[in-house]
């Protein structure tokens, strides 16, 4: 009774990031207002950004899709809308909003990557969190934008430590990983119908370690890539609200989903959270996220952000990769359920939160992780997105205060791939 008790207040506090009422042992609420949200986003569900890359790996003709490749869809702009609805929602209980009308013009901060998927998400964002207000997302304008793309915007990757972070996370071996992940790459080779005679099989696919054309890192090429991107192609089909026979060919339910992302998280695990390829990547991001956070949270200007001083909520719009970026700069883990350890499901996002405490005490800052579930981007069903905590080494709670914060970050960061903004 006792075990079964704890569980079940493991798992309210799981899913809402707070502990249950009654629960023992649990930390005293802190008397404190909070000041800022500040969130690093996925974009919605898009298309497959290069439809030709897996036709030799099927048997069957991949689906096609109604917007160019790369692009948000429709679903896609709807469900981000009704996820900027829910933060709406939530965070006029807490005073970042007002309960009705149009928040003021400069309380709200969306930067969103120069990608159409993620200008077109901010915009479906901004429209359900401040609807017919006039409000707009801001870009770059420039063919790339150094905060979501560090390299090579602002230097260039060292092979050599490229090479040993990325060997040392597998033992150096690519030809390892099928074997350690067989039944997964069994299971995908059959939905895709593969014979030698006739296509290629992934798991029969040599396992490499390449070097990366967009940014020189090494990366690991092969069977887990291909692997990644047909089980992502499956998730956003059925994301999309695509008939079922366009999902896997029919093979795939939500259960499989579930199963084959492990797959697909594999990538990034890899090839952007290890601890080179996540440094210098990330390290830009992350800057001026902390500089959002630390203006909101003393109340006085920084030049390091764009973000006006009034802002309360700030949004960074960017992609699965600046996610993981961010997860291995920080050791940050989360699992949300239904999903896959440190999975990006389209649209999710590390939330930061900053609050000032009565009396003086110093501002902190709790960090969660979001996301809808795929039933309800699916059905565009009105569920709360699921939020779970996440810890941040070095600190000493969920709640952590800004200096140790800020010193946290700043451990994590490579200087010399931080720039202006």
């Amino acid at each position: 009774m006792i075990l079964r008790r704890f569980f079940a207040l493991l798992a309210v506090f799981i899913t809402t990031g707070v502990a249950p009422a009654g629960a023992q042992g649990a930390a005293p609420a802190v008397a404190a207002d909070l000041q800022m949200v500040v969130i690093v986003t996925r974009h919605g569900i898009r298309s497959p950004t290069d439809p030709a890359e897996l036709a030799g790996y099927s048997a069957r003709p991949w689906p096609t899709w109604d917007v160019a490749p790369g692009y948000l869809t429709p679903h896609g702009a709807a469900a981000m809308t009704q996820f900027g609805a829910a933060y709406r929602a939530y965070y006029a209980t807490l005073g970042i909003f007002p309960k009705s009308g149009c928040p003021a013009a400069d309380s709200v901060f969306v930067w969103a990557d120069v990608d159409e998927r993620t200008k077109a998400t901010g915009s479906a964002l901004l429209a359900g969190l401040a609807p017919r207000c006039g409000l707009a997302a801001h870009d770059a304008n420039a063919p790339v934008d150094p905060l979501f793309h560090a390299l090579p915007s602002l230097g260039k990757a060292d092979v050599t430590a490229s090479t040993a972070s990325l060997a040392g996370s597998f033992g150096s071996d690519p030809r390892a990983l099928v074997p350690a992940y067989a039944l997964a790459f069994e299971k995908l080779d059959a939905i895709l119908g593969c014979a030698a005679a006739t296509c290629a099989p992934l798991s029969t696919v040599p396992s490499t370690v390449v070097a990366s054309k967009k940014t020189g890192l090494a990366e690991v090429g092969g069977p887990v890539d291909l692997a990644s991107t047909a089980v992502e192609d499956f998730i956003l089909a059925y994301a999309d609200g695509r008939p079922l026979s366009d999902v896997g060919w029919g093979k795939v339910d939500r259960a499989t989903l579930l199963e084959l992302s492990q797959l697909h998280v594999l990538k990034f695990l890899l090839n952007t959270e290890t601890p080179y390829a996540a440094r210098v990547q990330g390290s830009n991001l992350l800057a001026h996220v902390v500089a959002t956070i630390d203006q909101g949270a003393t109340g006085q200007r920084d030049e390091r952000t764009r973000a006006p001083l009034g802002t309360r909520f700030a949004a960074f719009v960017g992609h699965d990769t600046n996610l993981e970026s961010l997860a291995g700069m920080l050791r940050l883990r989360w699992l949300v359920p239904g999903y896959q350890v440190n999975d990006t499901p389209p649209g999710s996002a590390l939330v930061f939160e900053v609050y000032r405490p009565a009396a003086g005490a110093e501002p902190f800052v709790r960090a969660f992780f979001t996301a809808q579930s795929l039933e309800a981007m699916r059905l565009l069903a009105p569920d709360p997105p699921l939020r779970v905590p996440v810890f941040v080494p070095g600190c000493p709670a969920l709640d952590c205060p800004l200096p140790i914060f800020d010193r946290v970050a700043s451990a994590a960061l490579d200087p010399a791939f931080v720039g202006t903004w």
